[in-house]
C-alpha cells in the first residue's frame, strides 16, 4: 500500500513539465546565468544541480557545443537539459551520440521540442494503463531510444522516491 506522502509526491511530480524551446531566454547568457536557468528547470524534477565544472566538462568532451565568446544560447540550454536527463540512464558517450543523431535529422529547436513533448506526455500519463514495452517498430530507432530513455528516467525517479520514503 502506498503512503499518503508518496501519493502526494507522485501527484506533484506528475505535474512537473520541461520547458519548451520558446520558453528559454532569447538572448545570450554567461555561465552563471546558464547554471541558474538549467537548475531552475531541472532541480524540481531531478533533484540534482548542474555545475560550472559539469558544463565545462561537457564542452571539453564535445557533448555540447562550445560557447561563443563565453556566451551560451538556447541550443546550449536545450543540450544541457537533455544531457542532464539522459545521463541518469545512459553513459555520456551515448548521450552525445543521441544528440548528434537527433540534430542530423532536424533543427535543434524541433529536436528539443519533440523530446520535451515526449517527456511531458509521459509525465502527464504516469498512471495511464499501458505496457512498458509498447513500441511502434515502424518508428525510427532514435524515436524508440528516446521513449525508452524517458520511461527509464521517470521510473528511476519514482523508484528512488519510493525507496527514500520506505
Amino acid at each position: 500500500m502506498q503512503s499518503q506522502e508518496f501519493k502526494q509526491w507522485l501527484s506533484d511530480f506528475q505535474a512537473l513539465r520541461l520547458p519548451q524551446w520558446g520558453d528559454f531566454p532569447d538572448l545570450e547568457l554567461y555561465m552563471d546565468q546558464v547554471v541558474n536557468e538549467v537548475n531552475k528547470q531541472l532541480e524540481p524534477l531531478l533533484h540534482v544541480k548542474i555545475t560550472k565544472t559539469m558544463i565545462n566538462s561537457y564542452v571539453k568532451m564535445a557533448i555540447i557545443e562550445r560557447p561563443i565568446k563565453k556566451r551560451y544560447n538556447r541550443d546550449h540550454l536545450a543540450e544541457l537539459i537533455i544531457v542532464s536527463i539522459m545521463k541518469l540512464v545512459f553513459p555520456l558517450d551515448v548521450c552525445k551520440k543521441g544528440i548528434q543523431q537527433a540534430l542530423d535529422n532536424t533543427r535543434a529547436s524541433e529536436a528539443y521540442d519533440q523530446f520535451v513533448a515526449l517527456f511531458n506526455d509521459e509525465m502527464a500519463n504516469i498512471n495511464a494503463p499501458a505496457s512498458v514495452n509498447e513500441f511502434d517498430l515502424s518508428e525510427s530507432s532514435l524515436a524508440i531510444v528516446q521513449k525508452v530513455a524517458v520511461k527509464s528516467v521517470i521510473y528511476k525517479l519514482i523508484g528512488t522516491k519510493l525507496v527514500e520514503i520506505g
